[in-house]
């Protein structure tokens, strides 16, 4: 059980805080062995019992986060201390998993773990990334600032990630809706339709290809449907499997980046995301190498991880990243070692990465009103083709039989 505190320590100080325990008896007992005299004390709200079973797989979106960040810069710019900032954004939180890593950290750094630290603890919500850059800035004691470039980085990529996620919508509900009547048409409508017109004295050989074709499916999938679902269950299992391993993952990223217009849709946002990451680090204070390896387990994509990770190598041995950055012409365009270049020799480099992720983001958002303005005409066009193919294919054995009579 979590509960809320407010009380008096030797010196008299009132303090207040979250405490976890068995119950209320033994938070009071804890309090009092810590030398604190217990004004009040409330047990939090647990949530309803559907919380807890959710809980294990609700996941933290870049938008919380992009909240989250924003919330506790905000309390820092006002002076208010960590410990109580945090208190303040738990009981802020609608998210349960985010809720229960804050209320971790929160009890993590009254045992003495430092910020960073007790973020490094939960690399699933908070990446090497934003855990690295609150590192840079406890050393600098500017973390108010580094978690307003936070918020800015994360409420960015939300947006993007929102804009694709969008795009991505109508064309995937047009296709589920196309399969839901393929898989009707087949497996309920045609087998009674095919028993109807074989009764009247239509063989099957005097029907059309598309109708033959169709009455065959349905009978294999009436007959054979747990065989069916049970092979794409276990070919869905492999497939998650396979692309799940640094192989697949590779493979997955090599197959993306070499489709048309989506591949170069995929070079964009991740020179963008390299861009904007880089620039964010360099700005909170991590040298230069150390920026470049956080950039490349974030990135997203093992295709350019690797080349980001032999950049960061180059970097080390004392070469420059914009002739590394030539090294790699299937990465990254010439116009960003051209911009690298520049902040290199005239020591702006964060401020130069800053106007390549804004260019390339840009160039993303165009993109991607493009791509949908297309998409929907094209799959207006090709799913009237196919459906009309499924309505021919029904419609003209009923006329045939129609003649016979």
């Amino acid at each position: 059980m979590k509960f809320a505190y407010t009380g008096k320590n030797t010196q008299g100080k009132v303090q207040s805080g979250l405490l976890e325990a068995v119950n209320q008896d033994a938070a009071i007992t804890l309090l009092q062995q810590a030398g604190l005299i217990v004004l009040k004390i409330e047990q939090k709200r647990e949530g309803a019992w559907y919380e807890k079973l959710v809980l294990p797989f609700q996941r933290v979106s870049l938008k919380e986060v992009s909240v989250f960040t924003r919330q506790f810069a905000t309390l820092l710019e006002a002076q208010v201390p960590l410990i109580d900032a945090l208190q303040t954004v738990y009981a802020q939180s609608t998210n349960l998993m985010l809720r229960e890593v804050i209320f971790d950290m929160y009890s993590d750094i009254q045992a003495g773990l430092s910020f960073s630290d007790a973020l490094a603890k939960y690399d699933k919500v908070f990446s090497p990334f934003y855990a690295n850059m609150i590192k840079a800035a406890e050393m600098t004691g500017r973390l108010d600032s580094a978690l307003l470039y936070l918020a800015d980085y994360y409420e960015q990529q939300a947006y993007v990630n929102t804009k694709i996620t969008n795009a991505m919508i109508y064309p995937v509900f047009i296709l589920v809706l196309f399969v839901a009547v393929v898989a009707i048409m087949v497996t309920v409508v045609i087998p009674q339709l095919g028993t109807v017109i074989l009764e009247s004295g239509v063989t099957l050989d005097e029907l059309p290809m598309m109708t033959q074709i169709l009455f065959g499916a349905g009978s294999f999938f009436t007959k054979y449907i747990a065989v069916v679902v049970a092979v794409l269950l276990g070919l869905v299992v492999v497939l998650v499997r396979y692309f799940s391993s640094e192989e697949g993952k590779l493979l997955a990223s090599t197959i993306l980046l070499k489709l048309p217009v989506f591949g170069g849709f995929l070079q964009r946002m991740y020179v963008a995301r390299f861009a904007e990451t880089l620039s964010v680090l360099l700005k909170g204070g991590i040298p230069v190498a150390s920026g470049l390896d956080i950039v490349a387990h974030v990135i997203g994509s093992v295709y350019y991880q690797e080349a980001v990770e032999q950049i960061a190598q180059g970097v080390r041995q004392g070469e420059t990243i914009s002739a590394l950055l030539l090294k790699y012409p299937d990465y990254f365009p010439p116009l960003i070692s051209q911009m690298v270049a520049v902040g290199e020799k005239t020591g702006r480099l964060e401020e130069l990465l800053k106007k390549v992720a804004l260019s390339y983001t840009r160039e993303i958002e165009s993109l991607i009103n493009s791509l949908t303005e297309i998409i929907q005409p094209i799959l207006i066009v090709a799913l009237g083709v196919l459906i009309g193919g499924l309505i021919a294919a029904v419609i003209l054995p009923i006329y045939q039989v129609a003649q016979r009579f």
